[in-house]
């Protein structure tokens, strides 16, 4: 399979979840790293709006990795869905073989259905992640979490 057919899979893939239900806005897949590889909206990204793509996944990339040294930590093993509340939306968060999906939406959408829409396209999402990305990504995603490690957040 080649790799431009992976990216019209997942971009399918993307474009089903962000039409599944409404309120949903951004569908953003990236990398362990929270490097973007690919984003569905039902609106325009423009620096005009101050909203990037690139931003929205560098941070969620970050966040969950942090959230998810921090549930070693305490002991509860890996994160199975990262879910942040604000006051005017909220961001789901779940790991997907090598890279992370994050759903941008309303704060009035159904919990339940977003979270089954994830996990329904979870096991397709990580299997052609497994071709997409290349192995030596790993490192960098070791480099990142070690920035996160309790014991060194203090020699920063």
């Amino acid at each position: 399979m080649s790799y431009s057919e992976d990216e019209i899979k997942l971009k399918r893939i993307l474009s089903a979840i962000i039409n599944s239900t409404p309120g949903l806005k951004y569908a953003i897949l990236t990398d362990d790293t929270g490097i973007t590889i690919m984003s569905q909206s039902k609106f325009t990204f423009s620096e005009k709006n101050n909203i990037s793509v690139e931003k929205i996944g560098a941070i969620g990339g970050a966040v969950f990795i942090a959230g998810e040294e921090q549930g070693h930590i305490l002991g509860y093993g890996n994160i199975s869905l990262q879910i942040t509340e604000y006051f005017e939306g909220m961001i789901f968060s779940m790991k997907v073989g090598k890279g992370v999906l994050c759903i941008s939406t309303d704060k009035k959408v159904q919990i339940g259905f977003i979270i089954a829409t994830m996990k329904k396209w979870a096991l397709k999402i990580t299997m052609i992640l497994n071709r997409y990305l290349q192995d030596d990504q790993g490192e960098l995603s070791k480099e990142i979490k070690e920035l996160f490690r309790s014991d060194t957040v203090g020699l920063l």
